[in-house]
């Protein structure tokens, strides 16, 4: 049996509760007592421990760790632990505790007292202080995520108590006004004194609105930081009534939007800096959004398109759309047609929107100047070729012209050697510059080769014989050349070879064209450089009109500048001009096997 107890140890153990400010000091501080005002052998708390029960706090027999399972939420009898029962216990008494406190044991190794009221008022203080505890730690706990949170976000929060001129702001919102939290109470006055000096009027306004009428408020707010650096907060808040309609409370949240806001006037400062360039420029420029629609022009760009064409699609005045180019169509709003030089260039993203820079030049003016560069190259040109004709061919011929005029043919016929050479020579000079091959076309003449005075008409071609029957031997010639001499001596040369006959002559590739289907000759000298339609064009449609027809080619070109050409082109011999009428001779007849 138990000693009559009196109520020092219940006084004790709820002061203990009271003071306490942790589990710790909570259960070091009542167990003891408790132990003694119980008549216990062993008071103590069990927990769940990562690896089973653990006896955290203790008072009494020493123990090993054993699990209890306390009756439902209340306290009554629990089953004794087997080691427990070896170390004397026979009967627990548990009663769990709130959260994750875990269980409270008393143990005696004889009878427990029944139905004292100052240990059940002792254990429901205990549990009281205990469910305290935890929702304290609860608190805290939340208060500490809060203020994580809120760091995270660069958020904190006040709530005014308006009557005692209180103001409650959490840790961070201190930290935003660069103090530390906690460290002074943020009157009403005392925050305006944070606030820059030219927004203190504004700010006091939208609440004193607010006061009156009781409606939410949300501002941009500046404030001055101890250090001096001002930041820009985005505050929003209400105003709490009570019930006779007086304001008793004004509470809200800020946002530290400096970066933000400052982002902001970089991009308008930016924008401004942007804006100033575009309309400093002596080009016209036209500024497009991701849609290609022109959202931004200079004046430059006005005054080239005739009017402002903001707003509209970019291919209203560039039906390619805006590309890199030169002389690109373009059409003014009044319909007009222009030639435009466009460069493009794409701006960085603002708002996550791209924007793309045409930048437009009339072409008029420089297509002038490459026109007018290109005419001056022209007349250069032929300056100095004026100049190379002189001196290498001008002067030959007068050489000869001199040695016949002394009856010398040897040195006349050398002189007459050299000129050609010569000749040949310039035109391979004036040809390599370009780096590019002859083809067809390219030695279209304007007119006519002829020694004698120019004529406007065009020269007739001249059909010299009837096609000759089936059975004759003798061989079929149309002799095509623009120099109406050279056509001659040929006729004339050939005019005497055995088995050759001249059916016909031809002034360019036209008439050759047209002759060959119409004479059938068995062979064609074929002159390059012709009016209408050159040679390097005639020849495959001579071998189309004449079937298995023989075709000479007769050049002024050297071998080297023409010859590949010619025989690709369907050729059976290239034989350049100026050499002795004999090698033509040799050369027709060698091909239709009179030799």
């Amino acid at each position: 049996m138990t000693k009559s107890l009196g109520s020092e140890p219940l006084v004790d153990i709820v002061h203990q509760c009271a003071i306490a400010e942790n589990d710790l000091v909570l259960f070091k501080g009542v167990l003891p007592v408790l132990r003694d005002l119980a008549g216990a052998a062993f008071a103590g708390v069990v927990a769940a421990g990562h690896d089973g029960p653990v006896l955290v706090h203790t008072d009494g027999l020493d123990l090993p760790s054993a699990a209890v399972e306390a009756p439902g939420e209340g306290r009554g009898g629990a089953p004794l632990p087997e080691a427990w029962a070896s170390a004397g216990l026979e009967h627990l008494l548990a009663q769990t505790l709130a959260g994750h406190l875990g269980v409270l044991v008393l143990g005696w190794k004889s009878e427990p007292p029944a139905g004292d009221p100052l240990l059940g008022a002792a254990l429901d203080a205990i549990g009281t202080a205990a469910e305290r505890q935890h929702v304290s730690d609860e608190l805290a706990d939340l208060a500490l995520r809060v203020d994580s949170a809120q760091h995270l976000a660069g958020m904190g929060d006040y709530d005014w108590h308006i009557p005692t001129d209180t103001n409650r702001w959490s840790d961070q919102l201190y930290r935003i006004y660069g103090f530390e939290p906690q460290s002074f109470n943020p009157s009403y006055e005392r925050f305006l004194s944070n606030i820059h000096p030219d927004d203190q009027d504004r700010i006091r306004g939208i609440h004193q609105q607010a006061y009156a009428t009781g409606e939410p408020y949300q501002m941009i707010e500046r404030i001055v930081r101890p250090d001096g650096e001002v930041r820009y907060l985005s505050s929003n808040g209400e105003v709490i009534m009570d019930t006779s309609g007086t304001p008793v409370r004004m509470r809200g949240t800020c946002i530290d939007v400096t970066e933000r806001v400052l982002a902001e006037h970089e991009r308008e400062r930016v924008g401004e800096r942007f804006r100033g360039l575009v309309e400093a420029s002596p080009d016209a420029i036209l500024v497009l959004d991701a849609a290609e629609r022109i959202i931004q022009v200079n004046q430059r760009a006005i005054s080239l398109l005739g009017g402002d064409p903001t707003g509209h699609p970019v291919a209203q005045v560039l039906p390619g759309g805006a590309h890199s180019g030169q002389a690109v169509a373009a059409t003014t709003l009044a319909g007009n047609r222009l030639l435009l030089d466009v460069a493009t260039a794409e701006l960085s993203e603002t708002d996550h929107q791209l924007r793309t820079a045409a930048f437009l030049v009339d072409a008029a003016p420089r297509l002038e100047r490459e026109a007018m560069a290109a005419r001056l190259g022209e007349l250069q040109l032929r300056r100095r070729q004026a100049l190379e004709i002189n001196d290498n061919i001008v002067q030959g011929l007068s050489s000869i012209a001199y040695a016949l005029d002394q009856g010398d043919t040897h040195a006349a016929g050398d002189y007459t050697g050299r000129t050609l050479a010569a000749a040949r020579n310039m035109m391979d000079d004036l040809l390599e510059p370009s780096g590019q091959e002859l083809g067809p076309g390219d030695l279209v003449r304007s007119e006519a080769s002829d020694l004698e005075a120019r004529v406007s008409t065009e020269p007739e071609p001249v059909a010299l014989a009837d096609p000759p029957a089936d059975d004759a031997r003798t061989y079929r010639l149309l002799v095509v050349d623009d120099a109406e001499d050279i056509r001659t001596l040929i006729r004339l040369k050939l005019g005497r070879e055995a088995g050759l006959e001249v059916v016909g002559e031809a002034a360019d590739g036209q008439q050759a064209v047209e002759m060959a289907r119409a004479l059938q000759p068995d062979l064609v000298l074929l002159d390059m450089a012709m009016p209408r339609m050159d040679g390097l064009q005639a020849l495959p449609l001579i071998r189309d009109a004449v079937p298995g027809v023989r075709v000479v080619v007769l050049s002024g070109f050297n071998q080297s500048t023409l010859e590949r050409e010619a025989l690709a082109a369907g050729a059976d011999r290239y034989v350049v001009k100026g050499g002795p009428m004999r090698e033509i001779v040799e050369v027709v007849t060698d091909l239709l096997g009179l030799r």
